[in-house]
């Protein structure tokens, strides 16, 4: 892909000797989910799979962007001043230019091999990659935790995708070979190496259609807001729901409506998998690995609701599978995709059992991809 980039730049604006070349991974959450925004404990990997950029100064105030993802669109050319949102994907680069306070012009050439609204970060990867570029271009210091942080601010404040800090943290700051347990309240980490034996990591993409910001996503979210509301009145003042980590029940007690009920126990219960899921790993435990896996996606599906039938076939299919010890939806839900942890040589006929059910119940077939973890956003040659 970073050759076909190349030689994109090249068709489009010529030979340039100032240009530069950037890798964004996307990234999959192994567990933690919904987590980010509430305060808790995510332990996601950056992945192989990612956005490459080709990117130099133009010595004018225009931008002059081109997506071979989007080549229908041709190159689209705006001026830096120009923040009004038209829903192409060029608004990232708007929101990137405000945020960043980028103030020179640029062409770029942007192409990736994350699949399209499979829930493995394809639109942060992209976000977090152009805006490292963007800021190595300006000769900037800035640290990979501020990046993150202004990425995220992006999102939110220009885009109106009320995400965590997550995916943009995963990207800045991945490494080979390991996993982050990240404390999304504080933005303390540590690495976790991910090393699982005898078992590979498949993930399963339910190739459904999705759009985080019109999904139920934000309504998650303001549901978790109402429960801190409804804390407070009752006395309990906190930041975040995973600030609690005992007495449950107490709490459960406060919470007038069924579906609040629910939410409150997937947050608290998913915090402490999370943590759990990480000795794991540091101990070598696979097998408890993937039994918290299950139980991650039993309160994605049951507690937080946020699976859907596409997703649930998957996960179930996988479980039905010899040599699966483990096995979950991942990101925000609603279609994407799934993970399993399955014996290296089971991979093969799980695979082909799972597609084959999965095409039978949903009607259309499903995809796979057997990743790799890589290193956070960078520039390369």
């Amino acid at each position: 892909m970073l050759n076909k980039v190349k030689e994109e730049f090249i068709r489009l604006f010529g030979e340039q000797s100032q240009v530069r070349y950037f890798f964004s991974p996307g990234r999959v959450n192994i567990i933690g989910e919904h987590i980010d925004y509430n305060g808790g404990y995510v332990l996601p990997c950056a992945i192989h799979l990612g956005t490459y950029f080709a990117i130099c100064k133009n010595q004018t105030t225009k931008v002059r962007a081109y997506s071979i993802q989007f080549e229908s669109q041709g190159m689209i050319e705006f001026d830096l001043k120009d923040h009004k949102k038209n829903k192409k994907w060029t608004d990232y680069i708007k929101g990137i230019i405000q945020i960043f306070h980028i103030n020179f012009g640029f062409d770029v050439v942007i192409g990736g091999n994350i699949p399209h609204s499979s829930g493995l970060s394809s639109s942060a990867s992209f976000c977090t990659g152009l805006s490292f570029a963007l800021e190595s271009l300006q000769n900037n210091s800035i640290s990979r935790v501020d990046l993150a942080l202004m990425c995220k601010r992006v999102e939110n404040e220009f885009m109106g995708v009320n995400c965590g800090i997550m995916d943009q943290f995963i990207i800045c700051n991945g490494k080979k070979d390991y996993a982050i347990l990240l404390d999304c309240d504080h933005l303390d980490f540590q690495y976790i190496p991910f090393n699982l034996k005898e078992y590979g990591l498949v993930i399963a993409n339910t190739n459904k259609s999705r759009q985080l910001t019109d999904s139920k996503y934000n309504e998650r979210k303001q549901e978790c807001e109402e429960i801190l509301q409804i804390l407070f009145e009752n006395g309990y003042s906190l930041n975040h729901l995973c600030d609690i980590k005992k007495d449950i029940e107490k709490y459960l007690a406060l919470l007038p409506q069924e579906n609040l009920k629910k939410r409150f126990k997937h947050v608290i219960t998913e915090n402490l998998r999370t943590i759990q899921a990480a000795q794991c790993l540091k101990e070598g435990n696979i097998e408890k690995l993937g039994e918290l896996l299950t139980a991650s996606h039993l309160s994605l599906e049951n507690d937080y609701e946020v699976t859907g039938k596409e997703l649930d076939t998957l996960v179930h299919s996988f479980l039905n599978q010899k040599g699966c010890i483990g096995a979950r939806m991942t990101g925000a839900g609603f279609g994407g995709c799934a993970i399993a942890l399955i014996e290296k040589a089971n991979i093969e006929l799980a695979k082909e059992k799972v597609k084959e059910v999965y095409t039978q119940t949903i009607g259309y077939e499903p995809s796979f991809y057997e990743v790799t973890i890589g290193d956070g956003v960078k520039e390369v040659k």
